[in-house]
């Protein structure tokens, strides 16, 4: 690890030189990000300038579909889009019902191959309709389908959510019932290609995590959330290789980058690309560089700027690949008329 006079931050508690440490990561190919939230223009650029340096050729963005084309323009065919509701008129109604139809056909008409389907816990907090199992999602999903694109989901939340925001079962739901609405959606929509992002959840449970890819042979997993992938891969590293060798081709690399208007920051991009990278192709043991404020749910008295420890997996490049790239590509290419 080379160290640097760095400014410190939250993104960079270690003061790393992230240029400089990309170039010593051992991976050489090309990478595919399927996960990423792009949600404003001024952000595109230093976007950019963090996927060339950590060797990201294309990514999948979650943005407004009102800034698509601006988008467009700035990435070119480094950026495809996914299929979102426009969260920042979450108050208006029909924002979740009829807005959101209309613009799942909206999407459609611009290429857009996936649409998300965020149902987090807290969801419930603000309506009953963000469970994955509601009928407004049927609406929503008939809609997908029929415009032809796969699915994204969001369900479940960490281990350590559960043990803290979640701890009323009766309101939240357990970690369990929501793999169970999920597993029931999959059934329902057994025609549809589901990618279920962070893992589905389960990077703390990777052995529960096989048995719903072995019960679903159309659900794929993204590995996007570096905080929480980071933490709980740590514990398992050795648990994590041998999980994707055994699901070539069902793993798909993801970061869950969010840019907007108040980050525009390399080091904030580039610390979620290092961290990953580092997990995934060295061998590495030592201090994340990224606070990480769920370990102060659990250890509050440890303070707010706790990082997790970070124990690399040291995979082979030839595995890498199906991971970084080959997965995306076989999935995603036929779909597309590149």
């Amino acid at each position: 690890m080379k160290e640097s006079k760095v400014m410190i931050s939250d993104a960079n508690r270690l003061g790393l030189d992230y240029e400089a440490e990309a170039r010593s990561l051992p991976y050489g190919e090309p990478i595919w990000d399927v996960h990423t939230h792009v949600q404003s223009v001024a952000s595109a650029e230093t976007m950019l300038k963090a996927m060339d340096v950590y060797g990201v050729e294309k990514v999948w963005s979650m943005s407004n579909l009102e800034i698509t084309a601006e988008l467009k323009e700035i990435f070119g065919d480094r950026i495809e889009f996914i299929a979102v509701p426009n969260f920042s008129q979450k108050d208006e109604e029909g924002t979740f019902t009829t807005d959101w139809w209309k613009r799942i056909e909206k999407f459609a008409e611009i290429g857009t191959k996936i649409c998300k389907f965020w149902a987090a816990p807290r969801g419930l907090d603000f309506d009953p309709m963000f469970a994955i199992d509601h009928p407004t999602r049927r609406t929503a999903m008939d809609i997908a389908r029929d415009c032809g694109m796969m699915f994204m989901t969001h369900v479940g939340d960490p281990d350590t959510w559960f043990a803290t925001h979640y701890k009323d079962a009766s309101k939240y739901g357990t970690k369990a019932d929501h793999l169970a609405s999920l597993e029931k959606m999959l059934d329902e929509y057994s025609d549809v290609t589901w990618i279920a992002a962070h893992m589905a959840a389960h990077p703390e449970h990777l052995d529960i995590l096989q048995g719903v890819l072995d019960r679903h042979s159309n659900l794929y997993i993204d590995t996007s959330a570096t905080k929480w992938m980071i933490r709980e891969w740590s514990k398992h590293p050795k648990e994590l290789a041998d999980f994707c060798a055994r699901n070539e081709g069902r793993v798909l690399f993801g970061s869950d980058i969010v840019t907007n208007d108040d980050n525009v920051d390399f080091d904030l991009y580039a610390s979620r690309y290092w961290a990953l990278r580092t997990m995934w192709e060295t061998e590495y043991d030592g201090p994340s560089p990224i606070v990480d404020p769920d370990l102060t749910l659990i250890e509050p008295e440890k303070g707010k700027k706790q990082t997790a420890k970070l124990l690399g997996a040291g995979i082979p490049n030839g595995e890498l690949d199906f991971v970084y790239r080959n997965a995306a590509v076989d999935l995603l290419s036929p779909m597309y008329e590149w």
